[in-house]
């Protein structure tokens, strides 16, 4: 099974997340124009403003209670020949001046100013809006707005309470880093796989979807949309490249709770080797005591058993299997490509009552291997830095500001995460091998 080495020629796009994660010195008016030019619609995280007015305020508090967002102003709402027309420098201070004046208490959102190309008087202003750096609530004439698809609206008492007793916010709960997965242990306590790899995010809930059970019909659409994904094809090749046959497809098996849901891939036992390869996708509610449930935990275990197939089917002794960092690359692809499929993406959204815009991509991974990560990788081009000492495995943090639906930036993350790999292992030379896989791939297209 390769890695996907093929060149992109898809276009790189720039999305709402990775405006509002961005530093602000990397907010360009390319980028913005690349993201108006989408004609993307005002929502839950995006609104457009062609100048200065009250509504500007009422949506910062708006998108401050709810899951943040940014609001362009100088962009014309419609589709104009050229919705970019900017507004003054003096916009900044309207802006801040009002949100002091009308928001209780008294709080504005960052402002990012940027110059529209060949014009020194106008700009376009990103209005990021944070609510992990919010007082929530915020009010405005004793109420408190919250933003819905596309508009705001004022919170009923329920969610006014939510508000009031919500310490965290949407921003802070996914931002939380995954908990490690257990590598699997045979009866001696030695390792039961060459290793397990785990990828997720937390899933805010909406308010009705924080009471319910995880019910079937949900759960059903989401066995599918894996199904059909890229993390079932990627297992497909990992099976089909070690000759196992047998393939069970994802369905519920084991713990399954009225708050738990979990979903597994496996393929048929190989001789003595049990579902040697496996991908359990577990979704878990939060279960505070006498409070509705804040987030749902999504994470996506693969657990490979390659060596021991290798062993089954009567490898010369002395020749131990190896994992080809290809294939490495290629799994860790497959699972980030799955997640932020806008099938399982929408599953998960109606599993979680809230809109497809606000359901995260995935925050953090984790690789737990069986041995030694420099005993576990194909050595071709890398080369072990003396007394690095052993590592099993890697504490990955997703870059917020890559869209990993998208190609290109997709494998920015990976290139970027398999390096830390080899790296936290002692092993030099990944970036060159990286770039040389990347160079056939583009080779054998052209």
């Amino acid at each position: 099974m390769a890695a996907s080495t093929r060149a992109s020629h898809a276009c790189v796009m720039t999305s709402t997340g990775s405006i509002f994660a961005s530093s602000a010195t990397d907010v360009t008016i390319e980028r913005v124009r690349q993201l108006v030019d989408q004609n993307l619609p005002e929502g839950l995280t995006l609104e457009y403003k062609e100048s200065f007015s009250s509504g500007i305020v009422k949506s910062v508090a708006a998108m401050a209670n709810s899951y943040g967002g940014i609001i362009l102003v100088g962009v014309r709402d419609g589709a104009a020949a050229d919705r970019l027309v900017g507004v003054s420098e003096e916009t900044i201070v309207q802006i801040v001046n009002a949100c002091h004046d009308a928001i209780e208490p008294p709080w504005e959102p960052e402002i990012v100013s940027v110059p529209l190309e060949q014009s020194g008087e106008r700009s376009i202003l990103v209005v990021r809006v944070d609510p992990a750096r919010a007082p929530r609530p915020l009010l405005m004439n004793g109420s408190a707005p919250v933003r819905l698809q596309g508009r705001n609206a004022i919170a009923g008492r329920d969610r006014l309470e939510a508000l009031f007793a919500d310490a965290s916010s949407f921003t802070a709960q996914t931002r939380q880093l995954l908990p490690q997965p257990v590598l699997p242990t045979q009866d001696d306590g030695s390792p039961d796989a060459d290793f397990i790899f785990r990828s997720g995010f937390w899933l805010p809930l909406g308010e009705a979807a924080s009471w319910r059970p995880l019910g079937d019909s949900g759960i059903d659409r989401l066995k599918d949309a894996l199904q059909n994904s890229a993390i079932a094809r990627m297992l497909s090749g990992w099976a089909s490249q070690l000759g196992v046959r047998g393939l069970n497809p994802f369905d519920r098996r084991g713990a399954n709770r009225a708050h738990r849901a979990r979903l597994v891939w496996q393929a048929a036992e190989y001789g003595p080797v049990t579902h040697p390869i496996e991908a359990i996708a577990e979704l878990v509610m939060a279960e505070p005591h006498g409070a509705a449930a804040p987030n749902l935990s999504v994470t996506v275990d693969v657990v490979v058993r390659a060596g021991a197939v290798v062993e089954a089917a009567g490898w010369p002794a002395g020749h131990s299997w190896r994992l080809p960092v290809p294939d490495l690359y290629a799994t860790i692809d497959a699972l980030l490509e799955g997640l932020t499929d806008e099938v399982v993406v929408q599953a998960l959204a109606d599993i979680g009552g809230v809109d497809p815009a606000i359901v995260p991509q995935p925050t953090s991974a984790h690789l737990i291997t069986g041995p030694p990560v420099d005993q576990l990788l194909y050595p071709e081009r890398l080369t072990a830095v003396p007394g690095a000492g052993a590592s099993h495995g890697a504490n990955l943090v997703a870059d917020p500001t890559l869209d990993l639906g998208i190609w290109d930036e997709r494998h920015a993350l990976v290139d970027m995460w398999v390096q830390q790999i080899a790296l936290d292992a002692g092993l030099r030379g990944m970036e060159q091998l990286i770039q040389a896989l990347r160079q056939v791939g583009e080779s054998a297209i052209s």
